[in-house]
């Protein structure tokens, strides 16, 4: 099998080359189907990952733990058990959306009355695809995943733009969404048919109970998770236009290609940590996480940093000038993104679901109330502070109990010294940068391009130039070992 280095790069590229075809779709859209209508379907969108991200409850993402323990026979009982359970729950979710359609924001309202059923297929599809986002790590095989993502990729995009320079209209463009997640469904059925197989029926109780068990804890506490995400986003759209959502949801395309790289970083390490979990090799399952993180964090510092220091730039470069409002929205997320180094691995390695679903349960209360007060006084950018604040505490809750359990001092479950280096290094480069263009003043399409470009090649020859990429290159080259 391919190390975890190669896995991560191959599959990080594609992730990569997905999320900027995913920029560019919005690019397109907000030029060709009006403001309006580009809210509409950023609201389409919303309600979508709002019910993929409630209601498949962790099952899906329990296969990685499960897979490295299980035989030919007991993988296809699993792959069946999770297909039921997220066509069950979907029909759930599409139920309770048509009838309480009215209950939602008066703009998602709208369009629910305009396009209700096309969005509850849409979901039954989208949905039972996600098993494509995982199934594939499950079974080691990195390369077709990667392969997978830009086709599909690719296709959605092309049908989207398509859809939205020849008619101009969401009704095409929300059909071209539906086709394209079709597509991705039929892709998913050829992998399960060739790769891993499925049994729908008879469903076994005991093993089924048994992923529950693992899974649903781990499901409530992402859940909550993504509530606490979710709420500004539904704040927004309660409170502000669809015009003024969609600004929000822009700035929010910014951040996913940050957020790929670090869910990259944690499907390829579960299943070799669960391996390691199942030896009682702990040691060896910490080092594996920590230089894992450094490694993405040497990536992603300098370049959070430098969207940071241009988004004015950026935002008015890719959206046009109407969207440079939400640029404090953007720096506010990038903090939030910065301080979630990722540890949910190490949760989900020694079985802290629970705890893990108190911790959510605990601060929901506290982001929802936060940025109802942020937006109060604060506006648009308001929206965001409770999201911020809570990662910050359940960041602490996390390290807190990662540390009982493993009885592992909080110095240990990361390497701080390191990562505090790389962020150092980063912020300086951007600070250096942000002021040489200030002072020349250059047009917005040159500072939009080459101002974050000027940080990152900045930062490559700082860490030559301090002899620091000799560290980053050992820990590159022991992750490439395991």
């Amino acid at each position: 099998m391919a190390s975890i280095l190669r896995q991560g790069i191959a599959l990080s590229v594609a992730r990569y080359v997905e999320q900027a075809i995913m920029l560019l779709t919005p690019v397109v859209l907000v030029r060709t189907i009006g403001t309006t209508a580009f809210g509409e379907y950023r609201l389409f969108w919303l309600l979508a990952t709002t019910v993929a991200m409630l209601f498949p409850l962790g099952l899906p993402r329990s296969l990685l733990f499960f897979f490295a323990r299980l035989d030919t026979e007991g993988r296809r009982l699993y792959v069946g058990q999770t297909a039921l359970f997220l066509l069950a729950t979907t029909m759930v979710a599409a139920l309770l959306m048509l009838v309480f359609g009215d209950a939602l924001p008066s703009g998602m309202s709208g369009l629910l009355h305009r396009h209700g059923l096309l969005l509850a297929v849409f979901l039954l599809v989208w949905n039972l695809g996600l098993l494509l986002d995982v199934l594939p790590n499950a079974t080691g095989q990195i390369r077709w995943q990667a392969q997978a993502v830009l086709a599909t990729s690719v296709l959605r995009a092309a049908l989207i733009i398509s859809a939205a320079v020849f008619f101009q209209r969401i009704e095409e463009v929300l059909i071209a969404t539906l086709i394209a997640a079709c597509m991705r469904l039929g892709l998913l059925a050829y992998f399960i048919a060739r790769y891993c197989g499925i049994r729908l029926f008879p469903l076994d109780r005991q093993q089924f109970c048994e992923q529950l068990r693992y899974g649903i804890p781990f499901g409530v506490a992402t859940l909550l998770f993504n509530m606490r995400k979710q709420a500004e986003q539904w704040i927004v759209a309660t409170l502000f236009s669809s015009a003024v959502f969609g600004i929000f949801s822009v700035v929010t395309t910014l951040l996913m290609p940050f957020e790929v790289l670090r869910g990259v970083l944690a499907n390829l390490l579960l299943p070799k940590m669960s391996s390691l979990h199942s030896l009682g090799n702990y040691e060896e399952l910490l080092r594996l996480n920590n230089q894992g993180n450094v490694i993405i964090s040497a990536i992603m510092f300098p370049a959070m940093v430098a969207l940071f220091a241009f988004s004015d730039e950026v935002i008015q470069f890719l959206f046009t000038q109407e969207y440079v409002s939400g640029s404090p929205v953007l720096r506010i997320y990038l903090i939030q993104t910065l301080i979630s180094v990722e540890i949910t691995t190490l949760l989900y390695v020694f079985d802290q679901g629970s705890s893990n679903m108190r911790y959510e349960a605990l601060i929901l209360p506290f982001a929802v109330a936060s940025s109802l007060v942020g937006v109060r006084y604060f506006g648009l950018p308001g929206a965001t502070i409770g999201s911020v604040l809570a990662t910050f505490v359940v960041y602490a809750f996390f390290l807190t109990r990662l540390s009982r359990v493993m009885s592992v001092p909080i110095a240990r479950l990361q390497d701080w010294k390191n990562l505090g280096r790389v962020l150092g290094i980063s912020v300086v480069c951007a600070l250096a940068i942000r002021f040489s263009a200030d002072l020349l003043k250059p047009s917005i399409p040159i500072a939009a391009v080459c101002g974050p470009a000027a940080v990152l090649v900045t930062y490559v020859i700082v860490l030559f130039a301090t002899g620091y990429y000799r560290k980053l290159a050992e820990m590159r080259n022991e992750l490439g070992k395991s």
